[in-house]
């Protein structure tokens, strides 16, 4: 896999995720020409972008940049799950064995599944790995 490098920190970055880019360019006068895009062609993390807005947006004065004090650092914040992904439990051998009952006596999936109270598509899966390891039905 192909990795990127951020031009600011280094840091690598995966080439199908976010990459930030900037612009550096002046032009003469309010109707005059662009002119030549000093960052073009470079790369940088979503952190460096951050830091660099955060600086952009603070009131630091120019004294203060050229005096070499710099910002503090604002923390990188790992972006918060949405969503996790729920781990049903695995059937066990108990009820596996009451749905291959139920089963044989003519239930349906759906019945099956609101008399064990579990999901229709748990039993229905069940049942076809099931049919798949041993070839029964």
């Amino acid at each position: 896999m192909i990795m990127v490098k951020c031009d600011r920190c280094e840091g690598d970055m995966d080439p199908n995720g976010m990459i930030g880019y900037m612009s550096w360019c002046f032009k003469q006068g309010v109707d005059g020409d662009l002119g030549v895009n000093e960052l073009e062609g470079r790369h940088y993390c979503e952190r460096c972008m951050d830091e660099v807005m955060a600086l952009i947006q603070s009131r630091v004065s120019w004294e203060t940049q050229q005096s070499g004090i710099r910002p503090p650092r604002k923390p990188y914040e790992k972006p918060e799950i949405i969503e996790e992904k729920k781990n049903k439990p695995r059937i066990s051998k108990e009820k596996g064995e009451a749905i291959l009952e139920l089963k044989k006596r003519g239930f349906k999936i759906k019945e099956i599944a609101e008399e064990l109270e579990m999901e229709p598509v748990q039993v229905k899966n069940w049942l076809y790995n099931h049919k798949g390891k041993t070839g029964e039905e």
